[in-house]
């Protein structure tokens, strides 16, 4: 069959991508632009990439896969319209072709999906079960972001954002997942949910669809998570408490991370950053147990975990400064990764480089919590054309804004010397790194 994707360089439309091709489908895409490292991957797989839409490309195509990028209006789409082509999305032919005949773990929640997919996926794949897996991002180290095995198990992140322009519903829902992760529930997409009642309720219509034998593993300690599970469920819960000793599975820390089951404790591996990821990890775990109940290799196998790129991604050190790239974009996030890094150096002066992107943010509806995020660094960088964003953190002391990453190295050239510059952002921040070091090398 000859399939061509409409938005082929997301993270998730570029994995479908390589599943579609690894099937045996005649595979070709397009997209406004084409970055690594999601451009280097398709062209392993010979994908052909065409950078930009046009309607002669869709011609004489059996099937058209639309990403969520892609609107009424658009040529192309107003064409596969009016002339009938045959057409879908990207999360229902996955659960049609893929899905149908695996056990799906689905991990959810507004942050942690990437890191804990890749670290389920990592230790299952240390246990010898030889996963499939779909992951929304670029894990670091050998590991591939998309793999098909003849494993009935298959890993993916239940992303809770829309699936196309023609179907609103969260791609989550036609997983149908067997086992699912739920580790955190936050107001976010401001563009597509009213409130996080509308969240919530989106999250219901999943758990609707998961069977009696299914399990639930979810954070007890997450209220939202709390008023989901009361509007109904029927299958089996799994708690992970962590904040305190309860639940079936629960993080402690002393001097270092723990991990208690019942009533034993096993030491966690001490090379994970940031007490999120230990969160995501207890998440993997408790999950893992569920297959397997080799807890002590599960546990080992984390300590050669490597992490996934743009997730607190060490950029390098140059003249003692040290450079890191977080995907953080959401208040909650943007707090916890500055405050990994100034747990990890104290006493070490901080710069924090924001650059808005998502919906969410730009439409200002995080304007508070965002703030009280970002004032926890030392200094901050804004780097945006917003004008309602320019005029709302304009007035605080620790912050700068600038219009665009051209202007970084003149920041930095009048700015004092910092000890650690953290990046964030959910866009490609390729050039904010190439501003840095050019300055920073001098």
């Amino acid at each position: 069959m000859k399939i061509h994707i409409l938005g082929i360089c997301g993270t998730f439309m570029s994995g479908i991508a390589i599943l579609a091709k690894k099937i045996g489908h005649d595979v070709t895409g397009s997209d406004s632009a084409a970055y690594d490292p999601i451009k280097s991957v398709l062209e392993k797989h010979d994908i052909n990439i065409i950078i930009g839409h046009k309607i002669k490309d869709i011609k004489n195509k059996d099937l058209i896969l639309i990403g969520n990028v892609m609107t009424r209006g658009n040529p192309v789409v107003e064409y596969i319209l009016k002339y009938k082509l045959n057409y879908t999305s990207g999360p229902e032919w996955l659960a049609k072709n893929i899905l149908k005949n695996k056990h799906i773990i689905a991990i959810s929640g507004t942050h942690g999906k990437t890191t804990t997919t890749t670290m389920i996926a990592h230790i299952m794949n240390k246990l010898k079960l030889n996963p499939s897996y779909l992951i929304g991002g670029d894990p670091s180290g050998t590991m591939a972001s998309v793999k098909l095995t003849k494993s009935k198990y298959f890993i993916i992140e239940a992303d809770e954002y829309d699936t196309a322009f023609f179907d609103k519903r969260s791609k989550f829902i036609h997983y149908k997942p067997n086992t699912l992760v739920i580790n955190n529930i936050e107001f976010d997409h401001a563009d597509i949910f009213k409130n996080i009642d509308d969240i919530k309720k989106s999250f219901h219509h999943m758990i609707r669809l998961i069977p009696s034998n299914g399990k639930i593993i979810f954070n007890t300690n997450d209220k939202n998570i709390r008023d989901l599970l009361n509007l109904g469920c029927w299958s089996k819960l799994i708690s992970v408490n962590t904040k305190k000793d309860s639940g079936e599975y629960s993080l402690e820390k002393s001097d270092y991370y723990k991990l208690k089951i019942k009533n034993k404790t096993y030491k966690l591996p001490t090379n994970l950053m940031g007490h999120h990821n230990y969160i995501n990890a207890v998440f993997s775990l408790a999950t893992c147990n569920q297959i397997s109940n080799k807890i002590d290799k599960q546990i080992e196998s984390l300590s050669s975990f490597k992490g996934v790129k743009k997730r607190m991604e060490f950029i390098g050190n140059i003249n003692n400064i040290n450079i890191f790239d977080d995907f953080a974009h959401h208040p909650t996030a943007i707090k916890s990764a500055i405050e990994t890094i100034k747990n990890k150096y104290k006493k070490k002066s901080m710069l924090t480089i924001f650059l808005p992107n998502s919906n969410s943010i730009n439409l200002g509806v995080h304007n508070n919590n965002l703030l009280m995020s970002l004032k926890k660094s030392n200094s901050v960088l804004i780097i945006t054309n917003n004008n309602k964003l320019k005029r709302y953190f304009s007035n605080n002391i620790k912050i700068n804004v600038i219009e665009c990453e051209s202007q970084i190295g003149q920041y930095l050239s009048n700015e004092k010397k910092f000890d650690n510059i953290l990046i964030l952002s959910n866009k490609n921040t390729k050039n904010v790194i190439k501003y840095i070091k050019d300055e920073l090398h001098g």
